[in-house]
């Protein structure tokens, strides 16, 4: 076997490997062509990484405007209502009796009231914040396993596409030799017979 791939050089009689030739150029081909695949894909991921980097800061620092925004308009209208209160409650007291006082008391209680379930209100409110940041990144965290798993079967899809043109380029080649090789045969028996 090891004969049939040997040629001897016309000019020099050296013994020349075409299958190492052949599997070497072959190679080198392959290598080139995933390493370039490869930084492609590299690339790719890389844009995508920013993207999604930029979507975050982005998203963080609305969170945070919204927060700010929304205790701004919490501290102002608490301001506002006990000013309002405090102003009807002086009001009330210089110009109605005791009986009168008691039901301000128990307005000022049923607003200190509405305070607490606000603060509740926003507490949950930064809950579902929290939950929701939690649920984009398991999002994102699923979309880049995703990401990885389609990378990571199209680098096989392409693998075994490279494997079969290569079986097939050999086959081509060692036809070939043996055509060349029958050939070869048949031209020493026609100088044999002349």
């Amino acid at each position: 076997m090891k004969n049939e791939t040997q040629i001897k050089c016309p000019n020099c009689g050296t013994s020349i490997d075409v299958q190492d030739i052949l599997a070497h150029q072959l190679e080198d081909e392959i290598r080139q062509k995933y390493q370039s695949q490869l930084a492609d894909e590299k690339k790719k991921y890389e844009v995508e990484q920013e993207k999604l980097e930029k979507a975050k800061q982005e998203f963080e620092l609305k969170k945070k405007q919204e927060n700010e925004l929304f205790q701004e308009r919490l501290d102002k209208q608490l301001r506002i209502d006990r000013k309002a209160l405090e102003e009807k409650l002086k009001a009330k007291l210089t110009d109605e009796q005791s009986e009168q006082f008691k039901t301000l008391q128990k307005e000022l209680n049923e607003k200190s009231e509405q305070v607490k379930e606000l603060n509740r209100s926003k507490a949950e409110i930064e809950k579902l914040k929290r939950e929701k940041s939690e649920l984009k990144e398991t999002a994102e965290a699923e979309a880049q396993k995703k990401l990885n798993e389609v990378l990571f079967a199209e680098r096989e899809k392409i693998r075994k596409s490279e494997e079969e043109k290569t079986e097939l380029k050999f086959r081509e080649l060692q036809k070939q030799l043996e055509d060349q090789k029958k050939l070869t045969e048949e031209m020493k028996r026609k100088q044999e017979q002349v």
